[in-house]
C-alpha cells in the first residue's frame, strides 16, 4: 500500500495539511540512536492551498502514514522528517530536504549539568525533557524495563555540547542506553513524538518460539546484499579512546586489543567526547568500540515486499532463510534489526549478522 503524507506543526504536532502529491526520492530510513536525512519532491499541481505554511522550514514535520488500523483515523505513522531546506525553481515541483526528529537534538545545547550516580535512563529523560521538550518539539520519554546502570556525568555550557552529542556519548559506553524516537497519535488531529530509552530497543525472539517476522528467498525477499568490510573507521583490533588535554597530559584509555585472528595490528583512536576526564569512562567507550570493530562491518540488508512481510519494529529480532549463489546451501538464522528502510512497496531491515554462522 502506498504511503500517505501529512504536514504537522513542529511545536504542537497538530495537522496542518494533507500532502497527496509528495514523492520520496528513495527509501525512508530509521536507525537506532541516529538521525537520518531524506530528499522529497512535491508537485505543486494538486498541493494544498496552504502548501507554503505546510512546508515551512524548521517549522513542520512531514510524516508518512501507512495503512490505517481500526483505532486510527488516518494511518499508522511510520516515518517523519523536519523540513530543513526547500529549493523552489522554475519548474512545477518543489524539492525539499528532511531530517528525522533525532536531528533536532543537534539544534539544542546542554547547559551546566552534573549527575552523580544517576541511572542512565533517568539522565536521558531529564536531558530530553529540559533541552528538547521545553520550548521545543512535542516529545515524551518512555523508559523501558531492564538494566539501568548508574553513571556520573558533568556537562558545561562552555563546552558547547549538543543534546545529540551528549546522548551519543552516553550510549557509546559498554552497556550504555539505546534510544530511538517514534511517532504516536495523541488524538485524531494531532501527532506526538516518543523517545524510547533502555538497555535494549525492540524485542528479542521468545525462547523456543523464534521470531514472528521471517524473510525468505525464494519468498517475500526481492533483494539481498551483504556488506562485509574492514575499512578504516569500520574495523580495528587495537582501540584507544582519548579526550582533550593540555601539553603532555591527555586522558586516554588503556589500549583495548582483540585476540589474534590472522590480521596484523589495525589501530583506531578517536575522541568520544572532549569533556571526558575519567579514564574508566574512556575505557568503557574503547571496550564498546572494540566489540563492534574487531570483526569489521558485517551487515545483511534484505529487501522484501511490505505487504507480504509480518510487522516488526526497530530493534526486534527477525528470522531469515536465504538461498542464493553466494550461499548455495542456504543460510538461516535470527538477527537483530538496527535499521529500517521503507518505500511504498518494500521494507528493508538492516540486521547485525556478526554472530550468524553460514554466511560464507
Amino acid at each position: 500500500m502506498a504511503l500517505s503524507w501529512i504536514s504537522v506543526n513542529a511545536n504542537t504536532g497538530s495537522i496542518i495539511a494533507d500532502l497527496p502529491t509528495l514523492r520520496v526520492d528513495g527509501a525512508l530510513k530509521r536507525t537506532i540512536g541516529r538521525y537520518e536525512s531524506q530528499s522529497v519532491t512535491m508537485p505543486l499541481d494538486g498541493a494544498p492551498l496552504n502548501w507554503q505554511t505546510a512546508t515551512r522550514k524548521k517549522s513542520v514535520f512531514l510524516v508518512a502514514l501507512g495503512e490505517a488500523e481500526e483505532h486510527e483515523a488516518r494511518g499508522l505513522p511510520l516515518w517523519g522528517g523536519m523540513v530543513t531546506s526547500k529549493e523552489p525553481n522554475e519548474g512545477a515541483d518543489l524539492p525539499m530536504s528532511l531530517a528525522t526528529a533525532e536531528d533536532y537534538f543537534n539544534d539544542r545545547f546542554v547547559g551546566d549539568e552534573t549527575f552523580f550516580t544517576w541511572p542512565q535512563n533517568d539522565i536521558v529523560e531529564y536531558l530530553v525533557n529540559k533541552y528538547a521538550a521545553t520550548n521545543g518539539i512535542p516529545i515524551r520519554v518512555v523508559k523501558l524495563p531492564g538494566a539501568n546502570p548508574v553513571r556520573g556525568r558533568t556537562y558545561l555550557d562552555a563546552e558547547d555540547k549538543t543534546l545529540y552529542a551528549v546522548l551519543d556519548e552516553l550510549s557509546g559506553v559498554i552497556d550504555g542506553p539505546e534510544w530511538t524516537i517514534d511517532w504516536e497519535w495523541v488524538d485524531d488531529e494531532k501527532l506526538g513524538l516518543v523517545l524510547y530509552v533502555g538497555a535494549r530497543i525492540g524485542a528479542a525472539a521468545p525462547a523456543g518460539l523464534g521470531p514472528s517476522s521471517w524473510f525468505s528467498l525464494p519468498g517475500n525477499v526481492q533483494k539481498v546484499s551483504l556488506k562485509d568490510g574492514y575499512q578504516r573507521g569500520d574495523g580495528a583490533n587495537d582501540v584507544m579512546a582519548v579526550s582533550s588535554g593540555s601539553a603532555d597530559a591527555r586522558p586516554q584509555s588503556p589500549r583495548q586489543v582483540a585476540s589474534f585472528d590472522g590480521r596484523p595490528k589495525i589501530e583506531f583512536r578517536w575522541s568520544p567526547s572532549t569533556s571526558i576526564t575519567e579514564i574508566s569512562t574512556l575505557t568503557s567507550h574503547a571496550q564498546r568500540a572494540l566489540a563492534g570493530m574487531k570483526d569489521g562491518t558485517v551487515a545483511l540488508s534484505i529487501t522484501a515486499i511490505r505487504d507480504e512481510t509480518d510487522p516488526f519494529l526497530l530493534g526486534d529480532d527477525v528470522g531469515f532463510d536465504l538461498t542464493a549463489p553466494a550461499w548455495p546451501d542456504g543460510i538461516k538464522g535470527t538477527a537483530r534489526v538496527f535499521g529500517i528502510e521503507i518505500t511504498d512497496t518494500t521494507i528493508t531491515p538492516v540486521i547485525d549478522v556478526t554472530d550468524i554462522e553460514g554466511i560464507y
